[in-house]
């Protein structure tokens, strides 16, 4: 009989389906989860876990699931309050380039916090912007005031412009285009500007390299983007064939496949992350999969440029053939956040090679935080790492018990978790909000969006 003292922890969490999402996808039925001072410091079934610790908070999940949670892997978050003004902007000039360049910082911080409140509502703990934030600062503080992780970068880094203008009319305007870098040197000023979050290991916001991509960095910019990601030991991303036929002209300019010349360049592996990718040839598959280079799927955009034409999308493909590929929302105007595993499983479907459940699961989190270079800290159940947990209820209505990962990561959520937790703190108890005021982030956002719609020209 062992006379050993248990061991305090903060919070042990028993009696739930534990989702690992740890290499070995470890299920346990009857699984805990013990955090101290931030950080995961026990996995086990219920009985071995109780058994070693004792806590100063127990709670049972009375069989819901437990799991890491979700991470956005590319949203533009400064725009998540503009999710139904298209149909109001249609027979006009007026274009969403109008709208983002009339975004304040009071703007993005509604923006912001709206979707916050929204991402912890649905089972995430983590959001990443690909450098579309006029004002880092305006975001950085959504972190702390609801309590929640985000990744950013540099805001517009780009030194080509024409691109855009000739491929996505819609995206742009000369007063939103007005706001990006004058020049090639004026964009390499930006480069690294926010790497400085990185230095407090226990932040909620850390910060990577990014440029917008598509077209729209010079070879110059490209490479020294490239290199102080290198230097900086961060990760590298940008956005790559979102419009499947500029990507396709690029090709046929350089007269080679676009993979085959990035890996020439160096940028395929671990460090880099690539955003879309709506085409991707057959033989581009393997060069692909042994790198462990990231892609980011956002499903719902890809069936618009299968829509379109010219795309070739392989998800599925690639990330069973070893590239780490994680899904986001993009800008999720036709869902909400909840049903983007739903949304990834009818793009799969329609391309004839279906996505499982376990597969979506691991890229809604293990692989959302590797594409960010997280994916030592977070995206998994594992001792040692931040405690990022989602809590289910388990009387939701597909909380079934049948398998787990399809009730988790494909079928939307009828309630709110019971319990949110980012950095080891309880941050949504039973679907409410304990450091934000869900009414205040929907007042101000409606405020910020009946502001935009005049200074748009879409309201007297």
């Amino acid at each position: 009989m062992s006379t050993e003292s248990p061991e305090p922890c903060d919070l042990l969490i028993h009696g739930g389906i534990v989702l690992a999402a740890d290499v070995q996808n470890t299920v346990l039925h009857d699984g805990a989860v013990a955090i101290r001072d931030g950080r995961i410091c026990a996995v086990g079934p219920t009985t071995n876990v109780r058994s070693t610790f004792t806590a100063e908070e127990t709670f049972d999940a009375q069989g819901g699931v437990v799991h890491p949670g979700f991470i956005d892997a590319h949203i533009h978050v400064s725009q998540y309050t503009s999710r139904s003004v298209e149909s109001l902007m249609a027979g006009t000039a007026i274009t969403m380039g109008h709208w983002k360049a009339e975004l304040t910082p009071e703007d993005e911080h509604a923006s912001a916090t709206m979707a916050a409140v929204d991402y912890l509502r649905a089972g995430y703990t983590g959001f990443v912007d690909p450098g579309t934030i006029f004002e880092p600062d305006a975001v950085a503080v959504v972190a702390h005031e609801v309590g929640i992780r985000i990744w950013l970068t540099d805001p517009y880094v780009a030194d080509y412009t024409q691109p855009i203008f000739a491929h996505e009319p819609d995206l742009v305007s000369a007063g939103f285009l007005g706001r990006w870098p004058g020049s090639t040197d004026a964009a390499i000023k930006r480069l690294g500007s926010q790497l400085y979050r990185n230095g407090d290991a226990d932040a909620l916001v850390k910060a990577f390299i990014g440029i917008y991509g598509g077209r729209t960095s010079t070879e110059t910019l490209w490479n020294a983007a490239l290199a102080i990601a290198r230097e900086h030991n961060v990760q590298f991303q940008e956005h790559r064939g979102y419009n499947p036929t500029e990507y396709l002209d690029e090709e046929a300019s350089a007269g080679r496949s676009m993979i085959a010349r990035l890996q020439d360049a160096g940028a395929l592996g671990p460090g880099s992350t690539f955003v879309h990718m709506n085409v991707i040839h057959r033989e581009d598959v393997a060069r692909l999969g042994g790198t462990g280079t990231s892609i980011v799927w956002c499903p719902f955009q890809q069936m618009r440029a299968m829509g379109i034409g010219r795309a070739e999308p392989r998800m599925v493909e690639i990330a069973r053939a070893g590239a780490v590929v994680t899904i986001a929302t993009d800008i999720p105007r036709s869902f909400n956040f909840d049903a983007l595993g739903s949304v990834a499983v009818c793009n799969a479907a329609g391309l004839g090679i279906p996505v499982t459940a376990d597969e979506l699961f691991r890229m809604r989190t293990i692989a959302a935080a590797e594409s960010v270079g997280a994916g030592d800290e977070v995206g998994s159940l594992e001792s040692g790492k931040r405690a990022d947990v989602v809590v289910r209820e388990p009387a939701s209505s597909e909380a079934l018990g049948l398998d787990p990962y399809a009730e988790t990561a494909v079928v939307g959520m009828t309630r709110p978790p019971a319990l949110t937790i980012v950095n080891g703190e309880i941050v949504l108890r039973h679907g409410q909000l304990l450091r934000a005021d869900a009414i205040a982030a929907a007042l101000a956002a409606r405020a910020s969006v009946k502001g935009l719609l005049v200074r748009v020209g879409l309201a007297g």
